[in-house]
């Protein structure tokens, strides 16, 4: 015989287990985009960092180069041997040429 009563029951049942997986299905795509854009903004943080860090490497570098250009200008103009100004700044003698 029909029941009206289970057949409520039933179909209350199926609409809060739909309702679950619905909001189930909700939770893990809303997690997975913050997961996501969590990753994004932490992976720009880190490239910001690494390239400060290299741009302040590189910077350092170079004015270290340029401080021992002046050095060993000042040091042929003073007519001191060239083996002595590369032994000291660190140039090549080509280097030394082009000065």
């Amino acid at each position: 015989l029909y029941d009206e009563e289970e057949d409520r029951k039933i179909t209350n049942e199926l609409k809060m287990r739909y309702k679950l997986k619905k909001a189930e299905e909700e939770g893990l795509k809303s997690g997975l985009e913050k997961g996501i854009q969590q990753g994004i903004e932490q992976g720009i943080e880190r490239g910001i960092e690494q390239g400060i860090e290299q741009g302040i490497e590189r910077g350092i570098e170079q004015g270290e180069e340029k401080r021992s250009l002046e050095i060993a200008r000042e040091m042929l103009y003073s007519d001191i041997d060239k083996q002595l100004i590369s032994k000291c700044t660190g140039l090549s003698l080509d280097q030394l040429e082009n000065i």
